[in-house]
């Protein structure tokens, strides 16, 4: 459609203006208005464009302008005689449009075709709060969201928040924020958002605000110091208006009351003192006459809508003695006790400084006193000290001063407003004083640098304000984690403990996530799915097997040093290796060592046992005469005799010499007249020749040279059993004949086994 009326006007201005060239035909070139105009301009929506039209070839007195549009859809476009054309877009008229401007003189005439590029100004499509009025108090916190779009191409915008002209914290190229005006803001505001595309073309949306005051109670900037003052005197010690701050700048009232802190001992005398709070909210300390000690105070601070504040607990101390001076009579260098007796003096009252009275006689006990340094002067100006007696003669005439008046120069850490400081220790010649804007927390604030005397409130997880690092609001980050649909920066911002594409999701027994109570993931508390677990025979819950692996104890292995499955030993036997030497070792070691000592300590028993044999002849003889013995040592020689071999060590005596004896005990052995006497001689001549026994050798020689010999331990057991035998020879006087053959034979046999070593 819009096509189609372009081309009708196009027809309409092509035979207008042939009209005017055939009934004009004498127009030339020196009597047409020539128009001179760029043929582009870029409009915006809203802003108002001018443009003088001018010709080139001749005065414009004469000239009239028109103009015509090409393109239906613009409006108000006005263009003067003087070809000054004006044209404010509107909101539905932004894109491209021509305009046809015309300049005629008398019957000759020009005509100019321009474009026009009208860009968009941004649309606020919505916004909240849809009223444009808006009540709110201090402490509250409200959303304002808006939705703005612009009909050009590749446009961008951005946001600005005002409140007035002031612009809001962190609210840049945000559509959403939450607002708190907090306490320095009241009465109608102005909360605006500025909508600015590229071009700098901008829409405005803006809503009234009414913020109502919210009273805050009183705050303990500083704890009020404790104090000390002298009994019987009155003593101005600060003023609460110093340490107590009203954050909305109102008046405050102040009380007090005396207290008994919790660490103190029920039951007490406490000293009577009246406080006196005057009109300024100075502090006066008077105490009754005479009364001395300690008490507690509590300070209250009220404002005008009767909220109030307690101060820290206050300790005052009365300090003071029978035998001091008033304070008010005292000077302030003269005190009983400096040496100098003054005109208050005398022998009575301070024998320390004026001398023992005259015509009174020392009594037994004279006291020593010992005094320690001054005190610090006291803001009441007065300094103290301790003076014993050495003697304990309790006779306090002598007694020096404990008290005496001093000046007090302010220090900037007494907890005083006092000097030329600006506050409680600070200001003048000490520190700045805190302020809200120091990056401290101090001076009562909740925070650093908000609550308390501040007027911004310090960030909470329930300050409905997106602060902090949370993800949405009061929740995520350090808050709670946030309930399904609000935002989130990762799993751990989320209830669900699930965060996809920023949004948290709603716990459900299909997220795969342990949450909503569940006892397993997806599984037991809110889930019909009941949960398994490491004994209920069936491989689940990401188990590697039945009931083991995953969240289970392991499966058993043939490598996991445990004796599992149906393992004969440990990681062997069964479905594993076949079990070996060292499996055996391993499961039975303290039997094996124990063999092992054993075997190892047989060996040592025996050869003692053996050398014992050495030593007592009729022992050895019995071993002897016991066959089982006798065999067991002559197998067990046989046995070490291949490891001597080994070793290279050969017989013990000389193999020939051994035939001979032999030889002679065979011929013996055939003489039917042989008795015991000869063959007893013949078993000592053999003896002395293979021992090296002399003739009148004894038994004690004997064992000497059987222990020293080369035969080995065993033979030597054997013929030291045999030569105590063979004194049946000597001493019997009958011997069978049965009985000397097999002495004879048995001697053979040692003889052989000797030879073979």
């Amino acid at each position: 459609m819009n096509n189609k009326a372009s081309a009708l006007g196009l027809a309409i201005v092509f035979f207008f203006f042939l009209e005017l060239t055939l009934a004009f035909a004498a127009c030339t070139t020196e009597n047409t208005p020539r128009i001179i105009s760029a043929d582009y301009f870029e409009l915006y929506e809203g802003l108002t464009f001018v443009n003088d039209f001018n010709v080139s070839n001749m005065l414009e007195e004469s000239i009239n302008y028109a103009y015509a549009s090409v393109d239906p859809g613009l409006s108000g476009i006005s263009i003067d005689k003087q070809g000054v054309l004006k044209f404010t877009p509107a909101d539905s008229e932004t894109g491209l449009h021509r305009v046809a401007v015309l300049a005629v003189k008398d019957d000759c005439s020009d005509t100019r075709i321009i474009t026009f590029r009208i860009f968009d100004r941004p649309d606020i499509t919505s916004f909240d709060p849809a009223d444009s009025f808006v009540q709110i108090s201090q402490a509250e916190t409200l959303l304002f969201r808006i939705s703005a779009v612009d009909r050009d191409e590749n446009e961008s915008l951005s946001y600005l928040w005002f409140v007035g002209s002031k612009l809001i914290n962190d609210s840049i190229n945000k559509t959403t924020i939450f607002f708190n005006p907090g306490f320095d803001i009241s009465g109608t505001q102005e909360l605006s958002v500025n909508v600015t595309d590229s071009k700098g073309l901008m829409r405005k949306k803006s809503w009234s605000l009414q913020v109502s005051k919210v009273n805050r109670p009183p705050v303990l900037m500083f704890n009020i110091p404790n104090f000390m003052i002298f009994w019987n005197t009155a003593s101005g010690a600060y003023n609460l208006a110093d340490y107590f701050k009203d954050p909305e700048g109102g008046l405050l009232n102040y009380s007090h009351r005396q207290v008994i802190p919790q660490f103190e001992v029920k039951g007490l005398a406490y000293a009577n003192v009246t406080v006196k709070i005057d009109g300024t909210s100075f502090v006066t300390y008077d105490p009754i006459i005479n009364t001395s000690g300690y008490t507690y105070f509590v300070f209250t601070a009220t404002d005008m809508l009767g909220l109030s504040t307690d101060s820290n607990i206050v300790k005052v101390e009365v300090v003071g003695s029978d035998d001091f001076q008033d304070l008010e009579s005292a000077s302030q260098k003269d005190y009983c006790g400096d040496k100098i007796c003054s005109v208050l003096e005398d022998c009575k009252s301070c024998p320390y400084d004026c001398g023992e009275c005259e015509g009174e006689q020392e009594t037994g006990c004279k006291p020593d006193w010992n005094c320690t340094e001054w005190g610090p002067c006291q803001p009441a100006g007065f300094q103290v000290r301790n003076c014993t007696d050495n003697n304990e003669c309790e006779d306090n005439r002598s007694k020096p001063d404990e008290i005496k008046r001093c000046i007090y120069n302010a220090t900037c850490d007494d907890g005083l407003k006092n000097g030329i400081e600006e506050g409680v220790d600070c200001g003048g010649p000490c520190g700045p004083c805190p302020t809200c804007l120091d990056g401290i927390q101090n001076q009562g604030e909740e925070g650093v640098d908000c609550g308390g005397p501040c007027s911004d409130a310090c960030p909470s997880c329930n300050d409905t304000i997106l602060n902090q690092n949370e993800s949405d609001v009061d929740c995520g980050g350090s808050c709670p984690g946030c309930a399904g649909g609000k935002l989130c920066l990762g799993s751990h911002d989320c209830e669900s403990l699930k965060c996809i594409s920023g949004l948290c999701t709603y716990p459900s027994c299909d997220d795969e996530v342990k949450n909503q109570g569940e006892e397993g993931i997806d599984c037991g508390g809110p889930c019909t799915k009941l949960c398994g677990n490491c004994s209920d025979g069936m491989q689940n819950r990401g188990e590697e097997g039945v009931d083991c692996g995953g969240r289970c104890p392991p499966c058993p292995r043939c490598d996991d040093g445990i004796l599992n499955d149906n393992e004969t030993m440990v990681d062997c036997g069964g479905v594993c290796r076949e079990c070996g030497f060292a499996d055996y070792f391993n499961k039975y070691r303290l039997l094996f060592i124990a063999i092992f000592v054993i075997l190892g300590f047989i060996p040592l028993l025996l050869v003692t046992y053996f050398f014992f044999l050495l030593a007592s002849l009729d022992r050895a003889r019995k071993l002897y005469e016991n066959n089982t013995a006798f065999a067991f040592i002559v197998g067990t020689n046989r046995f070490l005799r291949k490891f001597r071999r080994m070793r290279g060590k050969g017989p013990a005596l000389n193999e020939s010499a051994i035939n001979t004896f032999i030889g002679e005990l065979m011929s013996m052995a055939k003489r039917p007249d042989l008795t015991s006497k000869q063959l007893y001689d013949e078993i000592a001549k053999i003896y002395s020749a293979v021992l090296g026994l002399s003739e009148d050798s004894d038994q004690h020689s004997f064992q000497a040279k059987i222990r020293g010999s080369s035969l080995p331990l065993l033979l030597k057991v054997l013929y030291a059993g045999y030569y105590k035998k063979a004194d049946i020879l000597a001493m019997a006087t009958y011997v069978a004949p049965e009985q000397r053959i097999d002495m004879i034979m048995e001697l053979q046999f040692l003889l052989s086994e000797a030879a073979k070593g």
